[in-house]
């Protein structure tokens, strides 16, 4: 594994290379009362869909540093206070821009609100003439994956949150059979389709495609998990291997550190049990194909025999979360979440137990989390229906239940406060529908 994690290193070590050369632009200003003019303390300033986040000091000011863009939205927050997203274009500014924000007192009158005997799931948006196939969040608006009848003909549609459709694009068809997509570390939305990965730019709510070698996507990005003081957080992640680690790289001066490894004990002695199993003439070949491709002989043994592909192997799981200056790794096989420092330094490590319900088959071995409130959820399903527990960051402790109330729902993904899910009913003609539903946690 030594060889792969060097050639991960060179990866990285070029595409940081790439990175400081571009140009940077610092975002400053003041977060104010709309009324009053005040300066508001502790309001949440974040380019949208990225890891850049700050919060504004005593008298309002803030500032973030971005990576050069032609366009940017800020979502800022506050508790009562309307959220508001600002957009800008950053086309010719030199190194930094003034971008001050008013906010709008929340309105406190109550509306008519149909009472019912359990809360209903909200319906955001269907139609009889398509399927909605996945989706993410941008600003206070939908990215939906679309088709008719098939995702080789796919569209991208832009909806607001009433299920307005906005704007459609149709998917470049040499991109193939659309896939899903998947949000990246520098939070661009990205459709991974047969042939491409195309990158999802938007610009005054118009699409823009940029498309990706996929072998360029695995090698330069996907390992990359996030970003903190100044250093890229990093795996050497296989999913056919028991073992891996997460490194911190530093784009300053190239110097890496390894935070944690993460190693299923039980699985990796059988694992490597798999050599020993084969017969002589197939041991030769494992060694020699070994030699061959630099790789530990065990390796090779596990996947010539099939073991990785067997109902005895699961992949490793052990999620990686950056909170404003914290690392927290929730390790499922030491059953210990741990935190780290912004400077890689180990805090503590807390017990966990949320992984181990009285039913084991119900954890789903999934955790998602709420990029606005930056909450964590642990997923599990029994008898096709899911639901969540909200797991602390601070303590690694259930803080309560949720469940879904459709069957089945999938795609599940959290934000701002609310589980979001395609849904089609079971032997029904109606088309893949997108819900949502307010989460509200019971012990």
């Amino acid at each position: 594994m030594n060889n792969m994690t060097t050639c991960l290193l060179a990866l990285l070590l070029t595409a940081t290379a790439t990175l400081k050369g571009q140009h940077q632009i610092t975002i400053f200003g003041t977060v104010t009362d709309d009324s009053t003019h005040a300066p508001l303390r502790h309001a949440a300033v974040q380019v949208q869909n990225s890891t850049y986040y700050t919060t504004t000091d005593r008298q309002g000011n803030y500032r973030l540093v971005i990576p050069a863009k032609k366009h940017v939205s800020l979502v800022v927050k506050q508790m009562s206070y309307v959220t508001r997203v600002k957009e800008a274009d950053l086309t010719g500014v030199p190194d930094s821009v003034n971008i001050s924000i008013s906010l709008k007192p929340a309105a406190t009158e109550l509306g008519m609100v149909p009472i019912y005997a359990k809360a209903r799931p909200d319906t955001i948006l269907g139609s009889p003439a398509y399927s909605v196939y996945d989706f993410d969040f941008y600003e206070d608006k939908f990215i939906l994956l679309t088709a008719a009848k098939s995702l080789r003909e796919a569209n991208l549609k832009l909806a607001d949150l009433n299920g307005k459709v906005i704007t459609s694009f149709a998917v470049p068809r040499e991109g193939g059979l659309a896939r899903e997509f998947y949000r990246d570390y520098m939070g661009y939305t990205n459709l991974v389709c047969e042939n491409y990965i195309y990158r999802i730019n938007m610009y005054h709510d118009r699409f823009v495609l940029i498309p990706l070698a996929i072998e360029d996507v695995n090698a330069f990005i996907r390992p990359i998990i996030d970003t903190i003081n100044g250093k890229i957080i990093y795996t050497d992640y296989w999913k056919d291997y028991p073992m891996f680690n997460y490194f911190a790289f530093n784009e300053k001066d190239s110097a890496r550190s390894k935070l944690i490894s993460i190693e299923d004990k039980e699985l990796m002695h059988a694992y490597n049990f798999e050599y020993y199993s084969l017969k002589p003439n197939e041991k030769l070949q494992a060694r020699r194909m070994a030699m061959d491709l630099n790789v530990d002989k065990h390796v090779v043994a596990s996947l010539m025999s099939g073991f990785t592909k067997s109902m005895f192997y699961e992949p490793l799981y052990a999620p990686l979360y950056v909170v404003k200056d914290t690392i927290s790794i929730f390790d499922h096989y030491k059953n210990l979440l741990f935190h780290i420092d912004r400077n890689g330094r180990k805090i503590d490590s807390l017990s966990i137990s949320y992984n181990h319900p009285k039913n084991w088959k119900e954890w789903k071995n999934v955790m998602l989390k709420d990029d606005v409130e930056n909450t964590i959820y642990a997923v599990y399903e029994k008898n096709g229906r899911k639901y969540i527990r909200q797991i602390s960051l601070h303590n690694g402790q259930d803080q309560g239940r949720y469940s879904l109330q459709f069957h089945s729902a999938d795609k599940l993904k959290i934000h701002d406060g609310y589980a979001y899910y395609i849904y089609r009913p079971f032997e029904s003609t109606q088309e893949k529908y997108f819900y949502r539903e307010r989460i509200t946690l019971s012990k």
